[in-house]
């Protein structure tokens, strides 16, 4: 209901207004053409008030400088299928190019401090700068084999920082400073993105059950929060980031909730039901990477301790140089690990349709609910065998 709800809430109708004042900010890589600049931006204000809060597409005819934070322009706005594009001239815009955030200062300072050759995967893995500044060949490494997911700040992040800062303090001191550290990572560090919503949504519900003495049901937390956050941000529900992130979380919850195994085995289980989840979606705008169930759970030492050392360099304020060292030494072992498994990896193009992906989807959640142990094999099964027979 919530979802109809969202979708009543976020569909725009199709229209073109000009002369349209918006004041963003650039949440994406600049990319420069012979006479015009595209880059992505999120409105924070604009006179059409339904706009605001939703990425668009920024189109600048004239010089646009990469180091842009953010933006206030009169331009003209175009809605399509609820894809908003900006178009704007270079004399009708003006730029604000340095920031004094919390976000921006870590940025240079870990900027100034980093001397390996991981620097740009670093800003992505721990602040989500957006993927697009990485090279070239290390998008391609990660796209082929189906990790790209390792870099979306997400439940790893949220989960890796808390532990940290449990670990440091005693027990309910640590729950609760936990909670603080986690909304301030997510407030003021890493862009807002449905992904990191839903995992510091989850945790903080999560340690509040913990601190309360109450046992908390994962799936009903992860319910919640999806549907708290559609509420909030009904434009969410058009966003495949949001639906892939929820997906991949639900299918792992309930796939591991009561199979009762050593914790290779489960690693391995949750692996191949979060692929099996998020595949038929992805299906449908680019390939899939089998490869990727056993890459993921084989990395997850690796990234384990990557994301260990940059949460302690954050910490120490991007100023302690043997954590930064070790972080960007960890980096690079990760760049070596993924151009390794690209030469192992390969691609599957199954063609489905939209209504194929979302039947697909709905169909391993609702069987993965009812069956218990080994039998939630079954449903996962049956959705690979229908991606590959749909890719032959």
């Amino acid at each position: 209901m919530i979802c109809l709800i969202s979708l009543w809430r976020a569909n725009l109708p199709d229209f073109f207004e000009k002369d349209i004042f918006i004041r963003a900010e650039v949440i994406g890589d600049v990319v420069c053409e012979e006479k015009r600049c595209l880059t992505r931006i999120r409105i924070l204000e604009s006179e059409i008030e339904d706009l605001e809060g939703r990425k668009a597409l920024l189109q600048v005819y004239g010089y646009f400088p990469k180091e842009a934070q953010r933006v206030s322009l009169l331009g003209d706005i175009r809605v399509k299928n609820n894809r908003v594009s900006v178009y704007v001239s270079r004399d009708d815009i003006e730029i604000e190019i340095s920031s004094t955030g919390l976000r921006q200062l870590l940025l240079e300072k870990y900027r100034e401090n980093s001397k390996g050759h991981s620097t740009a995967l670093g800003t992505s893995f721990l602040f989500g700068e957006a993927r697009d500044l990485l090279p070239s060949s290390l998008q391609r490494s990660f796209l082929e084999t189906g990790l790209i997911h390792l870099l979306v700040v997400s439940g790893l992040h949220v989960g890796t920082l808390a532990l940290i800062i449990v670990k440091l303090l005693p027990a309910f001191w640590g729950l609760r400073f936990s909670l603080i550290g986690v909304l301030v990572y997510s407030a003021l560090i890493v862009p807002q993105e449905p992904p990191v919503l839903r995992a510091s949504l989850m945790f903080i519900l999560m340690i509040l059950a913990h601190l309360s003495f109450s046992r908390p049901n994962t799936f009903s937390i992860l319910l919640f929060s999806g549907s708290l956050i559609l509420l909030l941000f009904p434009w969410y529900v058009f966003s495949y980031s949001f639906w892939l992130s929820f997906i991949a979380t639900a299918y792992i919850v309930l796939m591991i909730r009561d199979l009762k195994t050593s914790n290779t085995v489960k690693g391995l289980s949750a692996s191949a039901a979060a692929f099996s989840g998020v595949a038929p979606l992805i299906s449908t705008f680019s390939y899939i990477s089998p490869l990727s169930v056993l890459f993921t759970p084989l990395l997850a030492p690796l990234i384990f301790f990557y994301s260990l050392m940059g949460f302690l360099s954050l910490l120490t304020f991007m100023s302690f140089s043997p954590f930064i060292d070790l972080f960007d030494f960890v980096g690079e072992l990760f760049i070596k690990s993924v151009e390794f498994a690209e030469n192992l990896s390969f691609q599957l193009y199954p063609l489905i349709s939209m209504h194929e992906a979302v039947f697909l989807s709905v169909f391993g959640l609702v069987t993965l609910y009812f069956l218990k142990g080994y039998f939630k094999f079954i449903p996962l099964s049956l959705i690979n065998l229908w991606l590959i027979v749909k890719a032959l």
